[in-house]
């Protein structure tokens, strides 16, 4: 996700920039800064030496070596950088142009400030405002949105534009199924417009939203009354919170109460809760009538960035936890970060496992930027939030969208569970799903290192980041963890794989570890638990 901040001259987006950033934990590009390391000379030099045209030339490739990134990026761009339509059909394609707006006097003083680094200083600043905003009108109202910078400071205006994406604008992934789409949207203050959501895209009829008590309590009639002005006649459905909800006999009852309350198909499931209630109630929308629609709205940070996508329903057994299930995706996932604000530190910190997770999958920048906004998430800054829940959900929608069936490279979102969910059932679900995958991945790092497959400096850096998010990097693993391993559900002809890292960003799959390994591995996770 890039923000490009587009404007006149001397309107403040370098002093923006890396506030804006900060607010969203994103790195900063600074465009003329890498012409001139692209030229080797400074700005100015290339324009007085070679031309405006070749200026404008450098700008334009600077700008098409960008390229699309889950991790967030705010770019600072010249005062021309818009002027090219071909410049900015490259910003949209890649994220939101932000557009920031000032008077004359305002840009003829930021003009002024900084006539040093200009070309043509034979030309006065409040001429030159006055030529730049008369020129480059179409270019400049060629935005996303508009800032009004004139009575603000840069830090004011760097909060103003968090605050509309955070709650405005929002973030949108598109999801490609095996049968229809789904659309992931991220904003806060989205609960109260799930249903005019839900009949843009043919809801009707009689709906049942499924809840645990604690989540309904909060955040049922809010749901319920945006359902209610769409048009859409809604009954309630309670079931346990947490994996005492994923059991088949609950699945039974729900079955009997979607048929007593004459849920037809041409109504469906909205799931409300954490990752155990999109679950179940996933199962149940796959497998009631051959199947309904069904809608995820995660109240938890795990299941916004993660198990909400992806279509993956099921319910624990004794044997292990999510042997039955099936795939069946949701028409769309509505995560309102603002619900977040509210969990208790554990369920955030939980959550975050996934994000680490994904971060970790994808490159070392998304790493970086969790770690720069790793304090505010904890502490409940929606923009932060909002990067994390997009870089986690962006993640596993691109990596769903090209295997929806778990037949190839989806297999890599399974880092840390092989060992994660094993621990996570013969603790006997004492520890949360995200403390057991935390420790799951620091055992498959630990695993890679005894196998040679990764750098001793790899571990560190996981646990290292773990740790930051008060999530474990020790445990003691029971005796009983190793029945649960050798009954995992991705195991083939009774043969293990384990996702195992190389490094940030490069994966693989690796079957037929001996004991002896595995066993190393284990003394390192429980050293000093």
């Amino acid at each position: 996700m890039h923000l490009f901040l587009v404007g006149p001259p001397g309107i403040g987006k370098s002093s923006v920039a890396p506030l804006l950033a900060r607010h969203f934990g994103a790195a900063v590009v600074d465009l003329d800064r890498e012409i001139e390391r692209r030229a080797r000379k400074s700005c100015k030099d290339v324009i007085e030496q070679e031309g405006m045209d070749r200026f404008r030339d450098l700008e334009a490739s600077v700008l098409a070596k960008l390229r699309p990134t889950p991790s967030w990026v705010v770019v600072d761009t010249g005062g021309g950088a818009p002027i090219r339509q071909a410049n900015r059909a490259i910003m949209r394609d890649l994220g939101l142009i932000v557009g920031l707006r000032g008077s004359v006097d305002r840009v003829a003083a930021g003009i002024e400030a900084t006539m040093a680094k200009r070309p043509n200083q034979h030309v006065g600043p409040r001429e030159r405002a006055r030529s730049v905003l008369a020129e480059r009108r179409d270019a400049y109202a060629d935005v996303d949105v508009t800032f009004d910078v004139e009575r603000a400071t840069a830090d004011e205006v760097a909060r103003a534009i968090a605050a509309w994406l955070v709650a405005g604008r929002g973030v949108r992934i598109d999801v490609a199924g095996p049968d229809h789409g789904c659309r992931v949207l991220i904003r806060a203050g989205l609960l109260e417009h799930v249903g005019p959501h839900l009949a843009d895209l043919g809801w009707h009829g009689r709906v049942a939203v499924v809840s645990d008590p604690v989540t309904a309590a909060h955040y049922e009639s809010d749901l319920v009354r945006s359902l209610a002005a769409a048009g859409l006649n809604a009954t309630t459905l309670r079931i346990p919170a947490g994996e005492r909800g994923k059991r088949l006999h609950i699945a039974a009852r729900l079955w009997a109460s979607l048929a007593r309350e004459r849920i037809g198909r041409d109504g469906g499931i909205l799931a409300l809760g954490g990752g155990s209630v999109g679950d179940v109630a996933g199962f149940v929308a796959a497998t009631y009538l051959r199947g309904i629609r069904i809608a995820q709205i995660p109240t938890t940070l795990l299941g916004m960035a993660d198990a909400s996508i992806g279509g993956k329903t099921a319910v624990d057994i004794a044997a292990g936890k999510n042997l039955v299930g099936a795939f069946h995706f949701p028409d769309a996932v509505f995560a309102d970060v603002s619900v977040l604000t509210s969990l208790p530190p554990r369920q955030l910190s939980s959550g975050l496992a996934e994000v680490v997770k994904s971060a970790f999958l994808l490159d070392r920048e998304s790493v970086a930027q969790l770690g720069r906004g790793l304090e505010r998430m904890l502490a409940g800054d929606l923009a932060a939030l909002l990067a994390a829940v997009a870089i986690g959900a962006q993640v596993k929608s691109s990596i769903v969208s090209q295997d929806p069936r778990e037949e190839g490279i989806r297999e890599l979102l399974n880092f840390g569970h092989t060992m994660g969910h094993a621990y996570e059932a013969a603790s006997g679900y004492r520890v949360t799903h995200g403390e057991a995958v935390a420790v799951g991945m620091v055992y498959a790092t630990a695993l890679a290192e005894v196998l040679e497959l990764t750098s001793p400096a790899l571990r560190p850096e996981l646990e290292a980041l773990l740790e930051r998010a008060a999530l474990p990097t020790r445990a003691k693993l029971p005796r009983a963890v190793w029945t649960y391993v050798l009954s995992d559900k991705k195991a083939r002809a009774g043969q293990l794989r384990w996702i195992l890292p190389r490094r940030i960003g490069r994966f693989s799959e690796v079957t037929g570890v001996g004991e002896p390994f595995l066993r190393a591995a284990s003394r390192i996770v429980e050293r000093a638990a």
